[in-house]
């Protein structure tokens, strides 16, 4: 069993150059519809104009909706998919103001419910809330109250009866181009669109051609976003990318009203909102099993395929930091981690960065890239991971010179406060004092 992978929970909303509720025909402008005042603003030329116009009008004006997407997450570094996430979306909505999302991932399932008059998160099958009032469909494309997977806009918007996708799709564009006409996979006839928002991000389309179109394909590049936020730094040809494939789409028919009323399980626990389940969520998460018992052996290789002799961590105070290459949390941390256990080391503090779930070759050359010097080991299956029993990623455990695990801290807080609480774990433990007492976080 490999370990739980983190989960990068980007929140991408696209920047409109028109009013929220601008409307259909106010995005979809032709050129000789610009005035000089509109100069600088996105306008479409006729070709896909025409091509998308049929398929953003049939969302507008639906009364009804069903969609499944599959989504599929990618971390490559050159042509080789290093981390790959797939997840499930089903959605169905009625005129007016009736929705249903349901987000299957891995690890959880999520699902908004609004029959018209009540709002309901169920943050999983045993957690959830009411919302202090519904929302119209047009925004809950754009701000559902809830994180639904990276770049969740795009999806929303293509598959809500009465939305208006160009909202989503076509603010804050550079360009869009018709790229080809031709059959999508080999079978499929496809109009193939190719556009780039203003901040670099860039995406494919392809839809059915015909007088009834229908979203087959959207491939979104969203490199360029994470490398602008400078929270780390990646090898030149690293690349995240989101796969949309639509496996079922319609805007007709018929959907019944259950389908848009929560009705919550024997057991499940109410909580009064999201703040509130994350509060709840993260006190239960602070007492990790293992704390405060002898950690397991360290049984592993270094990245370079030499075998590691754990028998010189006797008598050492041990930070055990499991990592990988695709989690911009751990690139981040580790330069923090470094720092503080080398101010240490002297008084017998070790520093071991376990990159987990990849194989030593990727872990190495991304290492050398990052320039880090920590002691770094392989755990290529995760066996490691599963011993100290790690769930998500950046996961650190801090084990003290008889090998007691005092402490365990998952996620990353920030530099500073990174910085801060390891140095008084470290200090702590070098005086002879104990953690173990205190709840991990």
């Amino acid at each position: 069993m490999r370990p739980r992978r983190f989960s990068m929970k980007l929140r991408f909303f696209l920047v409109c150059f028109i009013s929220p509720w601008g409307g259909f025909s106010d995005v979809i402008a032709s050129p000789a519809d610009a005035t000089n005042d509109q100069a600088t603003a996105f306008v479409l030329d006729e070709e896909v104009r025409e091509a998308l116009l049929p398929l953003f009008k049939s969302i507008v004006n639906a009364n009804v909706s069903r969609t499944t997407v599959e989504l599929s997450a990618e971390s490559l570094i050159g042509a080789e998919v290093i981390e790959s996430q797939v997840s499930t979306y089903q959605i169905g909505s009625k005129a007016p103001d009736k929705f249903t999302i349901y987000l299957k991932e891995p690890e959880r399932r999520l699902r908004v419910y609004c029959d018209g008059q009540e709002m309901v998160v169920a943050m999983s099958p045993e957690a959830y809330f009411r919302a202090e009032q519904p929302i119209q469909t047009q925004n809950a494309a754009t701000n559902v109250p809830v994180a639904m997977g990276p770049y969740p806009e795009a999806v929303l918007s293509l598959s809500l009866a009465g939305v208006d996708p160009a909202i989503s799709l076509l603010g804050g564009m550079k360009s869009v181009e018709l790229v080809d006409r031709g059959k999508f996979r080999g079978k499929t006839p496809a109009v193939h669109f190719k556009g780039l928002q203003d901040d670099g991000v860039s995406w494919h389309f392809w839809i059915t051609q015909g007088d009834e179109p229908k979203p087959l394909r959207l491939l979104v590049d969203l490199t360029p976003m994470l490398r602008a936020t400078g929270q780390a730094q990646f090898p030149p040809s690293y690349a995240y990318n989101l796969r949309f494939d639509f496996l079922a789409w319609r805007m007709s028919g018929d959907v019944d009203d259950s389908l848009f009323k929560f009705t919550p399980a024997k057991d499940a626990v109410e909580y009064e909102s999201l703040e509130d389940y994350y509060e709840s969520a993260a006190e239960a998460a602070r007492v990790h099993p293992l704390l405060g018992a002898i950690a397991p052996s360290i049984a592993a290789s270094t990245i370079s395929g030499q075998p590691f002799d754990s028998a010189q961590l006797q008598g050492k105070i041990v930070v055990l930091d499991f990592w990988a290459t695709w989690c911009a949390p751990c690139v981040e941390s580790m330069p923090v981690l470094s720092r503080v256990c080398e101010k240490y080391a002297s008084k017998g503090v070790v520093h071991l960065a376990v990159n987990t779930g990849e194989p030593a070759e990727t872990a190495s050359q991304f290492a050398k890239e990052q320039n880090w010097n920590a002691s770094l080991l392989s755990d290529p299956d995760g066996k490691l991971a599963n011993e100290f029993k790690v769930d998500s990623l950046p996961h650190r455990v801090v084990i003290d010179s008889r090998g007691t695990i005092q402490s365990v801290h998952v996620g990353f807080d920030g530099e500073d406060e990174l910085r801060e609480k390891l140095a008084i774990e470290l200090e702590t433990l070098i005086g002879g004092g104990q953690l173990a007492s205190q709840p991990a976080k």
